[in-house]
């Protein structure tokens, strides 16, 4: 196994929608293990090729908790064929250092994928953190970043610009910020909002 490099943003890879694969050789058993060393050592549950500079349609997760076994999944062309509901909760990215915010996802998908002998499988994931990866990692190769699923896009905006990831300045934005939730628990007491979400760490990085 090897630990590969990771690409940061604003890598322009990260960017670019991914090329199936098609053939299922030792090459790509090989991709699939490294980004599993990569994505261990770097401490993150998800990782999708372009992330470390491939543009190939493979992405790896594993879920499990620090005392349980590993139980990584390798998928390869995935597929969301169905999703459906909502969930919201803070989410990271190994290509994002230190920023964390609210994401919003489907709660329910099913994804269709081949494993490393090609074989078609499908796997359903409702209301826990694999299906936040899942959608997490198919984003990335579609050429889609977790910035572009923000709750609240200040927020985003706001955690990006604290890690000097844009021109932002972090004073201003975290006024309007917190005005913007001042504003938000006044409207959902004045209504009666109960907030439910998934139980799930309070960060994560995908």
């Amino acid at each position: 196994m090897a630990q590969l490099k990771l690409r940061y943003y604003p890598d322009p890879v990260l960017k670019q929608k991914t090329r199936k694969i098609s053939m299922f050789d030792a090459s790509v058993r090989k991709l699939a293990t490294d980004m599993l060393d990569t994505m261990y050592k770097s401490d993150g549950v998800g990782l999708a090729a372009p992330q470390v500079g491939v543009s190939k349609r493979i992405m790896v997760i594993d879920v499990a908790g620090e005392d349980e076994p590993r139980r990584p999944v390798v998928f390869i062309n995935p597929e969301i064929i169905e999703s459906e509901g909502e969930m919201v909760g803070q989410e990271g990215c190994l290509s994002f250092p230190d920023v964390f915010f609210e994401v919003k996802r489907a709660s329910r998908v099913v994804v269709r994928f081949q494993n490393l002998r090609g074989e078609v499988l499908k796997l359903t994931a409702e209301n826990n953190l694999l299906c936040r990866a899942i959608q997490h990692e198919i984003d990335h190769l579609d050429g889609k970043l977790f910035i572009e699923q923000a709750a609240v896009p200040l927020q985003a905006e706001l955690e990006l610009a604290k890690q000097g990831l844009n021109d932002g300045d972090v004073e201003r934005l975290q006024d309007q910020f917190d005005q913007h939730k001042a504003q938000q628990a006044a409207q959902d007491q004045d209504g009666g909002v109960i907030s439910l979400k998934t139980a799930q760490p309070s960060k994560v990085t995908i």
